[in-house]
């Protein structure tokens, strides 16, 4: 209940003077009389008159004062508030993404969003009924379909599951879009920020949790090796506006520290460390990154983890008609796993047992069918027929002179490798199949690009990239070794049991990011019962290859009859999650979006009935005086 005129309680200064007149009496006259016969009452009378005496009647003052309580009740305009009644459906999208276990004043912002909720869903009450979703559940986003039940849908919210996934929201839109059907269906998004928020044809009202939080957090990491060497680099952000000193500690996973660093961090700045070491040492074992010194308002970006897997024999076949010592001296130091053969065109009979083959198309008399490989990866140089395309694609011979002028820093595979400013005296000048994605470009053509096509994995130069007489690409040092690695990485990976479906850029460290769709290839067993462990410890059946549920942080454990097959890792590593920045909402689509102000309570006055009840009582009191 509220009050319209609230000023009007300061009126109640009334009622204490009402009860100080029952306290008081006017005092009478002395007369002389000739008898006090006639005056047997006079001493009660001369009592009567005496001030400030004990009240003998309590009821009467008391009516009175509730009289004008009531009457200035009424005069406040007391309303109550009912909940607003909308002609159609209200969608609630709570986000429950990694972003919103950040923790302001000992709540998680999820927290936060689901009070907000439950407030909101008190307010209202639609005659379509309320649907409550999730923008990250474990199976479904629908968390409560179409209901008017409210202490159900009070239970949902409740129950909504945090997850450690950053936040794709079309899915949850798309979805939420198909159940709007009337301009009077409302739908209400209630997260900490709104930047990724998809283009929708539906009208969304924003509801902003959080205030400020601060961060520092591991937003990178990458596991490569070089001969015996194993190179673990992270990358750590530090979002508040003090500097502030990380120590940063890699350890065995159930073991002890295997190093440790201490960092300075500027103020909104980030800076890598990198941990070498001789992998023989830990090969085989789950390591952990943890930062032990941080305090902050965000935990699950202050650990990643990685799973080093056991050195398997990398079969590494060059067909090619001539020697190609850079190509073959970059293959070797790969690593000490590296199986090389090397082998003519003519002695080509197919992949074998290579994990990898590489066919120099710059020999004359090379003659294969790349279409005839199945299964494989493939690595054409100076490939001059028409690779896996259709019989109207063509390809013509550049002889002029062209020049690096694009690299797709975007791709994971080429990020941060500068081969701007390379020559290239011959290439050739394709169109690329669907499948194809350029790398590298020229102002001309597409010099390397990358596919997969059915179950081939293709790299492709569209020039003699270890011809020093047609190309310096050979020169361009460490840039070029970088690049050959991470796809000799790439490659390597197609052999790994446990694999993403997007792009996985290495083997040696088995670990993903959260939400990513994973393929486990389990040994043919058809009895087999196949169960993977998530970091919390529930175990989960696997009823097929895939394996979605990656919404959490740690160390997964596949088992098959209950015996350990694989482990992998799941971490964060996303920057936008771990950025604990509130974006606020623009007013002006505010307006727009909820300009009718559906959710808004109607008041309703009541002073009305105070007023009737006010007569009441001064009935009451007239009765009673009369009585008396």
């Amino acid at each position: 209940m509220s009050f319209l005129n609230p000023a009007a309680f300061y009126l109640t200064g009334i009622i204490p003077l009402v009860i100080a007149l029952h306290f008081l009496r006017l005092r009478r006259k002395s007369f002389v009389v000739p008898s006090m016969m006639l005056w047997h009452a006079s001493p009660d009378d001369q009592k009567a008159n005496v001030p400030f005496q004990r009240l003998q009647n309590w009821l009467l003052p008391l009516l009175q004062s509730l009289f004008l309580l009531v009457i200035v009740i009424s005069i406040a305009r007391p309303a109550l508030h009912i909940p607003g009644i909308i002609h159609g459906k209200i969608i609630f999208i709570v986000d429950n993404s990694a972003s919103m276990l950040s923790k302001e004043m000992g709540e998680t912002r999820l927290e936060l969003a689901k009070q907000e909720v439950i407030k909101h869903i008190m307010k209202v009450s639609a005659s379509g009924g309320i649907m409550v979703m999730a923008t990250q559940p474990s199976k479904q986003h629908i968390q409560q379909s179409f209901t008017t039940d409210k202490e159900k849908l009070q239970s949902v919210v409740k129950n909504i599951p945090p997850s450690h996934s950053a936040g794709d929201l079309n899915l949850v839109f798309d979805l939420a879009s198909q159940y709007i059907d009337s301009a009077n269906d409302q739908v209400y998004y209630v997260s900490d920020s709104f930047e990724d928020l998809p283009s929708t044809s539906i009208s969304v009202n924003k509801i902003s949790i959080g205030e400020t939080a601060e961060n520092i957090g591991i937003v990178k990491l990458s596991v490569e090796r070089f001969a015996d060497q194993l190179h673990i680099l992270t990358r750590i952000k530090n979002w508040t506006k003090t500097e502030r000193v990380i120590t940063i500690q890699l350890s065995l996973v159930g073991g002890g520290a295997i190093d440790e660093k201490e960092l300075s961090l500027p103020a909104e700045n980030e800076k890598s460390i990198l941990f070498s070491f001789n992998d023989n040492r830990i090969k085989g074992n789950a390591i952990s990154l943890q930062l032990t010194n941080t305090k902050d308002d965000f935990d699950l970006d202050n650990k990643a983890w990685t799973v080093l897997k056991h050195k398997k024999q990398f079969q590494v076949l060059l067909v090619s008609n001539r020697k190609l010592p850079f190509l073959t001296n970059l293959l070797k130091s790969y690593g000490e796993h590296v199986v090389l053969q090397t082998i003519t065109a003519s002695e080509f009979r197919g992949s074998g047992d290579a994990d990898v083959i590489i066919i120099d198309g710059g020999t004359p008399s090379t003659n294969l069918k790349l279409n005839t490989i199945d299964n494989a990866s493939v690595i054409c140089i100076n490939w001059q027929r028409e690779l896996l395309l259709s019989e109207e694609s063509t390809f013509e011979i550049v002889e002029s002179p062209v020049n690096v002028i694009s690299v797709n820093q975007t791709h994971p595979l080429t990020r941060n490798v500068s081969l701007d400013g390379l020559n290239i005296k011959k290439s050739l000048k394709r169109v690329l199949p669907l499948w194809g994605e350029p790398l590298i470009e020229s102002e001309k053509s597409v010099l390397i690009w990358m596919g997969m096509n059915a179950n081939s994995k293709y790299l492709v130069f569209e020039f003699d990239a270890f011809n020093p007489e047609i190309s310096d690409f050979p020169f361009t040092i460490p840039d070029v070794p970088i690049f050959i690695y991470r796809f000799l990485s790439w490659f390597e990976s197609s052999n790994v049991p446990i694999r993403s479906l997007t792009l996985q850029q290495n083997s040696i460290g088995q670990f993903f990011k959260t939400g990513e769709t994973l393929m486990i290839d389990i040994p043919s067993q058809e009895t087999a019962v196949v169960k993977v462990q998530k970091p919390d410890g529930n175990r989960i059946e696997l009823q097929e290859n895939l394996f979605t549920e990656t919404n959490q942080i740690g160390i997964y454990s596949v088992f098959i009859e209950d015996i350990l097959y694989e482990r992998f890792a799941v971490n964060l590593l996303d920057e936008n999650e771990s950025a604990p920045d509130i974006s606020t909402v623009d007013h002006k689509a505010n307006e727009q979006v909820s300009g009718k102000e559906y959710l808004q309570p109607i008041l309703h006055e009541v002073w009305q009935w105070v007023a009737l009840f006010a007569v009441c009582l001064l009935f009451c009191e007239w009765w009673f005086y009369h009585r008396s």
